[in-house]
């Protein structure tokens, strides 16, 4: 490869990723560029993050539109940092594709085998190719528009659409959709999850709230304490290793507009202040209600908390996102009559904490361990 130009790729951001999608291009071929500035915007499955170009010169060449749905590594653009001619440039993404073209697997299609040259050529990414297994359409039929006779997200999109009106109708997943319905899809049918639950006491963090916290952020922070007091809790598991956490992030299942449930962390440390943890709680949730979350707001959480209180449900049961490794479904506090120490009947403010856990990681002692002590943390919060 030329040390004068430097390609524009696909960026693998995260263990999970797999592709990205083409948002937007802030740059247009024949633009100056500086080293460190943000020239294409990349959806990766529920977050949007800017490539930020790693040499100064000029875009000289754009080879994906917006909507295209690319695999990580793919060549999406070409920075020169001197005058080169176009046949250089050419030659260069000749040479980046060329190399690219031979470590990726050979396509099959579901069918009738390819019969012939120019069909065996058409590329097009797995998850592109899901999607059309999933709406019943061969992807032998979709005419390619993207670099090289590649079947691009637009191509997919089109070609369900088409397909859906032929058929009398019919709405596809979206990207978002698509995303969580195979990574549940994936959760249901290979982690063995089970659950644990226990009643709480829910009434000294209700009186212990100030300011603009909620209950929800006086339950993120008695989860973050029992990561602390279960040090051999705070990983992840990928199906084959677990991996140690540092710091204590929580994950917050919000539910969007959109209907999609995303888990963006809360990173304040152990300890935190009330209000500190209720800032950013409620600059997550914003950012991924409308859309603006981060990389950093997608970083490694051993448990997420999802919280139907503010519903009215007493309790559910949530599932596990691997890699995590546990869930923590919370249900709304409710004035119940219970006995006190002295066998009294009185009025408390009970509320249901479930625990979800993937049973390869966490045993049923470590589960009632680590619950016991979220309980015992809301009991004790002053």
């Amino acid at each position: 490869m030329s040390s004068v130009l430097d390609a524009v790729t696909i960026p693998k951001w995260g263990i999970e990723m797999t592709h990205g999608t083409i948002v937007a291009w802030h740059k247009s071929v024949g633009d100056t560029v500086t080293a460190g500035e943000e020239i294409v915007d990349i959806e990766t499955d529920k977050i949007v993050n800017s490539f930020e170009a790693r040499t100064a010169g000029k875009l000289v060449k754009i080879l994906a539109g917006v909507g295209d749905e690319l695999p990580v590594g793919q060549l999406i653009g070409v920075i020169a940092a001197d005058v080169v001619s176009e046949e250089v440039v050419e030659a260069f993404v000749a040479a980046h594709h060329s190399d690219a073209g031979a470590s990726e697997p050979a396509q099959c299609t579901t069918g009738a085998a390819v019969a012939t040259d120019e069909a065996a050529s058409v590329r097009i990414a797995p998850a592109l190719r899901r999607k059309l297994m999933q709406a019943g359409v061969d992807w032998a039929n979709v005419t390619p528009t993207g670099p090289y006779g590649r079947i691009v997200k637009a191509d997919v999109d089109r070609a369900i659409e088409q397909s859906g009106s032929e058929n009398g109708g019919g709405q596809p997943l979206s990207s978002y959709q698509s995303t969580v319905a195979r990574k549940l899809s994936q959760a249901q049918s290979s982690l063995p999850l089970y659950h644990v639950t226990l009643d709480v006491d829910a009434g000294a963090a209700l009186s212990a709230m100030s300011g603009d916290g909620s209950l929800n952020d006086a339950i993120i922070a008695a989860v973050q304490r029992a990561l602390l007091a279960h040090p051999e809790l705070n990983q992840t598991f990928d199906g084959e290793r677990l991996t140690a956490l540092e710091g204590h992030a929580v994950g917050i299942a919000v539910a969007t507009d959109e209907n999609i449930v995303l888990a963006p962390v809360v990173r304040t440390p152990v300890g935190a202040s009330v209000d500190e943890l209720s800032r950013e709680s409620r600059d997550v949730i914003q950012r991924a209600r409308s859309g603006q979350l981060a990389a950093a707001d997608q970083s490694p959480a051993a448990i997420t908390v999802s919280n139907l209180g503010m519903y009215g449900v007493s309790s559910f049961t949530a599932m596990v996102t691997p890699p995590q490794i546990m869930v923590l479904s919370v249900g709304t506090a409710r004035r119940l009559p219970v006995f006190n120490e002295a066998d009294e009947v009185v009025a408390r403010s009970m509320m249901n904490l479930t625990l979800g856990s993937d049973h390869r990681v966490v045993n049923g002692a470590q589960a009632a361990s680590f619950l016991a002590t979220i309980r015992s943390e809301l009991e004790a919060a002053s």
